[in-house]
């Protein structure tokens, strides 16, 4: 019947998985930035703006201000990042980026060791953020704020961590955590890569909808028959 839900079909935002891919090698922005190959990249790279709660990030990098492993990375743009800069003034473990040509997206992305996506408790339930995507096709975990029965926390429970929405102690808790495991990094890099080749690329995306309109279309010719 008309409003049924299951006449409706979900087709999510794609990524170009070949741009943005894991990569062997040193990286450039590692280099640039003069970060050395032993320490542990968090990165959050996106909008700056309310919904995101950036506020956690900025208490989660001053609680693991003396970890030795730990570099923060917040790169983007916003109405809130002078906020974030404000709250990490003096924190030697963090790096600021301004928003960087999107043709570096993939070598960005590659620089991190563990992503971060910090959304408000009145967000995280309502939309899927579009940069999890690209997160996900770099091979990298991803440690999101967001509830277990939320559409973000489903899709990141499987290739990284979920912390309590707003709550900067279970984010920096989570964050040293994947620090200290590497083989986990590797384990929920591999799964996130893996879930964005079958479920996001353009190709799968795009098949997937040409399926749908063939089934349909298929079904408006049966039921033109049925009804001459």
């Amino acid at each position: 019947k008309t409003g049924s839900r299951d006449r409706l079909r979900l087709f999510p935002n794609w990524v170009d998985t070949q741009q943005i891919a894991p990569r062997s090698g040193p990286n450039p922005y590692r280099a640039e930035l003069k970060i050395p190959d032993d320490k542990i990249v968090a990165l959050y790279s996106g909008n700056m703006g309310a919904k995101q709660g950036l506020d956690v990030l900025a208490r989660a990098a001053e609680l693991l201000k003396d970890h030795p492993k730990l570099e923060f990375v917040f790169c983007g743009n916003g109405a809130r990042k002078s906020d974030l800069v404000d709250g990490c003034a003096g924190l030697k473990n963090v790096r600021f980026l301004d928003l960087q040509p999107s043709e570096r997206l993939g070598e960005l992305l590659g620089m991190a060791d563990i992503h971060l996506l910090p959304q408000r408790l009145n967000a995280a339930d309502i939309m899927l953020p579009s940069k999890l995507t690209g997160m996900l096709a770099s091979g990298r975990p991803v440690i999101a704020t967001a509830t277990a029965d939320t559409d973000l926390g489903r899709m990141v429970i499987n290739c990284g961590l979920i912390t309590e929405p707003e709550n900067s102690e279970a984010l920096a808790d989570a964050i040293a955590s994947l620090a200290e495991q590497p083989e986990l990094r590797k384990s929920l890099g591999k799964a996130a890569r893996q879930f964005a080749e079958a479920n996001l690329s353009r190709e799968v995306v795009l098949r997937s909808f040409e399926s749908e309109i063939d089934q349909l279309l298929s079904q408006a010719a049966e039921a033109k028959s049925l009804d001459s």
